[in-house]
């Protein structure tokens, strides 16, 4: 359990094979020029009750970790990516912090915001689709291709499939996210003077759950695709919101080491979400005068 949690605090990002989008309100990143200071990414964990997942079970079995481990090892990994990811392009400031200070303050964030769900795009969930036909192609080319070499051949009925009519998951059709919402206007002037603050990165919850769609039958395979999914929001110091989405990746339901999930998904996760954080540019007075 030790080495585990040494990974957590020093790991380093392996490329891995895998499906990753990013699906969100806006699909662009912004460039904010700001005058000298108020220049940190502050980067805000989500609250351990927005910890969703279907496989700790698993996890636990695989890696000998209780449920408060594994999310709190989910928690620190996602935190660990998005540092990683964050700190060539932002001074950055992170809110996961074992310091009494810093945990106040996380809290004083925690209670002066909400939550919102709302829909993401119909042109970002039609991307989505997108996504889930290729991940299928892969998935039964390797099924094809195992059962050509144990002589066996293939039904295509079965096997690990994401039906692209399932996708979605609420009456409507529209697939939806969690959304950060504002409670205490305050939190952003307190956090911009004690923190130098520019830009604000709030990860609203952690879904690990099997991919949509699946069928009762796929479970017995053994190898059925499990999604991760990041729901987020970026504010800037003013307290308006310039982005708000989700980021997936996809994963077999036989990898089960805490730690490979973490150093080839999570990491990749975590990389999209870095996609939608605008740039900063920071520029003396002087400098946007000439301009």
């Amino acid at each position: 359990m030790k080495k585990i949690l040494l990974f957590l605090f020093v790991f380093v990002s392996i490329p891995a094979i895998a499906q990753d989008e990013t699906y969100g309100t806006d699909t662009k990143q912004d460039t904010l020029f700001y005058f000298g200071e108020n220049s940190r990414l502050l980067i805000f964990p989500f609250e351990p009750k927005l910890y969703m997942s279907d496989i700790d079970r698993e996890i636990g079995e695989n890696n000998g970790l209780n449920f408060q481990e594994i999310r709190g090892y989910f928690r620190l990994g996602l935190d660990n990516a998005l540092f990683h990811e964050a700190k060539t392009n932002y001074d950055v400031i992170r809110m996961h912090a074992d310091e009494a200070d810093v945990n106040k303050d996380l809290q004083y964030v925690y209670k002066s915001t909400g939550y919102q769900y709302r829909e993401v795009p119909k042109e970002e969930e039609e991307e989505q689709k997108k996504v889930i036909k290729a991940y299928n192609k892969v998935v039964q080319r390797v099924a094809e291709e195992t059962a050509k070499l144990k002589g066996e051949q293939l039904n295509p009925k079965t096997g690990t499939w994401v039906e692209e009519g399932q996708v979605l998951n609420n009456p409507n059709g529209n697939e939806k996210f969690m959304a950060k919402t504002i409670i205490n206007t305050n939190v952003f002037n307190y956090c911009v003077e004690k923190y130098q603050a520019g830009l604000f990165l709030f990860i609203n919850q952690l879904d690990i759950k099997h991919a949509p769609g699946l069928e009762w039958q796929q479970y017995g395979s053994d190898n059925y695709p499990r999604q991760i999914k990041v729901h987020y929001s970026v504010f800037n110091k003013e307290g308006q919101e310039v982005f708000a989405g989700i980021a997936v990746s996809y994963f077999s339901s036989q990898t089960n080491s805490i730690k490979k999930i973490i150093v080839d998904h999570v990491t990749e996760v975590a990389k999209e979400v870095m996609k939608k954080v605008p740039v900063l540019v920071v520029q003396e007075t002087e400098e946007l005068l000439k301009d």
